[in-house]
């Protein structure tokens, strides 16, 4: 009995001593999930370093002049690692009244005053705001003042300054063969704009970049001052002059006859050379503009003449 009763002793011994290690294991994986949990996740974040691609700028369309049809016109969208690695208490204390007095004729559209700014900051540094929205579509000029404003101009480590390039397509001619020239979006892609994507659109490349708290990338160097590699242009055969004379000619018949929709092709018969391509229908509100390419989308065989 005394044999069996120290095995059963030393087997309840290393059964307790298991039991607590395992619930000291436990203790700790909570402390670390629970407690920790949001240090050690903005810790990953900050060691997350990658090549990420920034797409290219895109090539411009033009009339056969070289007036442009369609461009894009590139600006700037900046925001604020409030917790950047570089910024301490002392540094961010002392610039961000200057700061948020600088920012007031950028900012004046959502704060009435520097304190509100000023607090707006204050709170996103509380928070741990790695990618705080601060200004966006700037130019070129107002980029390089914005970057020498206090704290901005101690760059992206100390003073948290992170600017995005982006680029907005831009149609000097408004609606004239809007259809024609066409877009490119997410959802949808018709005309020039399509067809000749794979030449328009520009290289994209890789630049060394950072992912923060709330999966945002942000890249580690000045990236307004990287030359893109823009697309290739494209050259129709559209002559301005003739393309307004035919637009206007269509949309005065459209309305006298109160028709749905119509179109209107110019072509040099000489060369085939297509001049003006218009396309006018109403929408479901009775208004006239460029909806669809019915020249293109909606051509069919002229049967009759054919058995003529």
């Amino acid at each position: 009995m005394d044999i069996k009763n120290e095995i059963l002793w030393r087997i309840y011994s290393v059964l307790a001593i298991l039991a607590i290690i395992a619930v000291m294991i436990f203790i700790k994986t909570a402390q670390i999930q629970i407690v920790e949990g949001p240090k050690w996740k903005s810790k990953r974040d900050s060691l997350h370093v990658d090549l990420r691609p920034v797409k290219g700028e895109r090539g411009s369309i033009m009339a056969k002049d070289g007036s442009l049809l369609a461009s894009s016109l590139p600006f700037y969208e900046i925001r604020m690692d409030t917790k950047a690695s570089a910024m301490t208490t002392k540094l961010f204390d002392d610039n961000i009244d200057t700061l948020a007095a600088c920012l007031v004729p950028y900012m004046k559209d959502r704060f009435s005053s520097k304190e509100d700014i000023k607090n707006y900051i204050i709170g996103a540094r509380q928070a741990g705001n790695r990618y705080l929205f601060i200004v966006k579509s700037i130019s070129y000029p107002d980029l390089q003042k914005i970057k020498e404003f206090p704290l901005f101009k101690l760059g992206p480590y100390a003073g948290g300054i992170i600017i995005n390039r982006l680029s907005r397509r831009s149609r000097p001619y408004k609606m004239l063969a809007r259809r024609t020239v066409g877009y490119v979006t997410n959802k949808k892609e018709v005309g020039l704009e399509a067809s000749f994507n794979h030449v328009l659109k520009g290289e994209a490349e890789e630049h060394l970049m950072q992912r923060v708290a709330g999966g945002y990338w942000i890249p580690l160097n000045d990236i307004s001052e990287i030359e893109p590699k823009r697309g290739d242009d494209i050259v129709t055969t559209i002559d301005i002059d003739i393309q307004d004379i035919a637009g206007n000619a269509l949309m005065k018949a459209l309305k006298k006859h109160n028709a749905n929709y119509g179109c209107a092709i110019v072509m040099d018969v000489k060369t085939g050379a297509i001049r003006a391509i218009a396309n006018i229908g109403k929408n479901t509100s009775g208004e006239y503009g460029e909806f669809y390419n019915h020249a293109i989308g909606t051509k069919s065989e002229p049967g009759s003449t054919f058995k003529l």
